[in-house]
C-alpha cells in the first residue's frame, strides 16, 4: 500500500523507548521539523540518522535516505545504506537504555526489526527495491 511521500512514517516502537521514523522526502522533513518545533536542515548526504528530543522529552530518531536516490539507483547500494543508517539508530537506542554489550541475538533481532520496518517504509513511499525494473 503506497503511503504519502510527504509525511514521516513512524515505525512500530515495540519495546523500544525511542520513536523511529523514516523520512521519504525533503518536504516531509520540513513538515516534521515544524511539527516537532526543531530547526534542523534537510540532510545533504545520501543517508542520515538524526536524533531529536521533543519538547515533551521524548527521544526520536529520523532515518533519511536522500531523494536524489531514484528508481534507477543501485538497489543493493540503497539496501546497504538503509542497513547502515539503521545501525546508527540501533546505537542511539542502546545509548538510551544504557546497554553497552547486548547479546548477539538481542542485537540481531533488533537490527532485523528496525531494518525491515525502514525498508518497508522506503518501499511504501519511494519505490519497491525488490520489484523488477
Amino acid at each position: 500500500m503506497k503511503k504519502p511521500k510527504h509525511k514521516v512514517v513512524w515505525l512500530d516502537r515495540g519495546w523500544q523507548p525511542v520513536f523511529i521514523g523514516f523520512c521519504p522526502s525533503e518536504k516531509a522533513w520540513h513538515r516534521e521539523m515544524k511539527r516537532m518545533n526543531v530547526s534542523e536542515p534537510y540532510p545533504s548526504s545520501a543517508g542520515c540518522t538524526t536524533r531529536f528530543e521533543t519538547g515533551d522529552g521524548k527521544d526520536c530518531i529520523i532515518v533519511c535516505i536522500h531523494e536524489r536516490l531514484k528508481d534507477d539507483s543501485c538497489r543493493h547500494g540503497i539496501i546497504g545504506l538503509i542497513v547502515h543508517e539503521c545501525t546508527h539508530a540501533w546505537r542511539f537506542i542502546l545509548n538510551s537504555i544504557g546497554e553497552d554489550l547486548p547479546s548477539s541475538e538481542f542485537e540481531a533481532y533488533s537490527m532485523q526489526a528496525i531494518t525491515q520496518q525502514v525498508t518497508t517504509a522506503f518501499c511504501d513511499t519511494r519505490f519497491n527495491l525488490f520489484s523488477k525494473r
